[in-house]
């Protein structure tokens, strides 16, 4: 078994290399997305107490490379290792099988920092929608799940997720700003917004996107996501 400090490192410093060469590049690509669900069931194995004192020294190093590239925290927020450190954890925690929290990244540049955040929360929000279902994808389609869905049943998920993923952005429901930062930049204020929702949230999402059209499917997928 990889130890814990190797899966913290995977799953949350690649995670932010985007950041580091450009705060406009998509952090989490599909590809990385299922390498953190992955390793998060790894983590899961490992004590909190473990995964915690791990989290905060990842979170030190990754704040300390968003300082360096001039990023900052709004006057009154929490310092930058704090809200990293609390962001990694939420990565971690599982709930049965799904996670506790599901995230999303944004990031945008106005001349007003206002509009800034609110372009960065909207753009975080579309990504939080694409990786509640590349966690239900992943549940679908992992080993744990092969004998439960056939390929059609798979296929017919993804397609469910690709065609309401508005749908889902509008079901989410309120989202928690879990790290925000900022830079000046060009004389614009570049933000930079990872919010997160509640698993329940999101399942419940999930499940309005299906409806009646597909009843049978939806009541299936609600066991695999709520099996403990």
């Amino acid at each position: 078994m990889k130890n814990v400090k190797t899966i913290v490192m995977a799953l949350f410093i690649g995670a932010f290399v985007g950041h580091v060469e450009s705060a406009n590049a998509q952090v989490v690509s599909t590809k990385e997305q299922k390498e953190i669900i992955k390793n998060r069931k790894e983590l899961a194995k490992q004590t909190r107490k473990q995964v915690e004192a791990n989290v905060w020294k990842d979170a030190k190093k990754v704040a300390k490379q968003l300082k360096k590239d001039g990023w900052k925290p709004f006057p009154g927020s929490p310092t930058l290792e704090t809200q990293q450190s609390d962001m990694m954890m939420r990565r971690y925690e599982l709930e049965g099988n799904f996670p506790r929290y599901v995230l999303g990244e944004g990031t945008a540049s106005a001349k007003s920092s206002g509009v800034a955040r609110k372009q960065a929360q909207a753009r975080a929000r579309v990504e939080l929608a694409s990786n509640i279902g590349a966690e239900v994808a992943a549940l679908t389609e992992g080993s744990e799940s092969n004998n439960e869905y056939s390929s059609a049943e798979q296929e017919t998920v993804a397609k469910m997720l690709e065609s309401n993923k508005i749908l889902v952005q509008q079901s989410i429901g309120r989202t928690e700003v879990v790290f925000e930062a900022y830079r000046e930049k060009a004389g614009s204020t570049e933000v930079l917004v990872w919010i997160c929702c509640d698993g329940s949230a999101a399942k419940s999402a999930i499940y309005k996107a299906f409806g009646e059209e597909q009843k049978e499917l939806r009541e299936k997928l609600e066991k695999t996501l709520e099996k403990k």
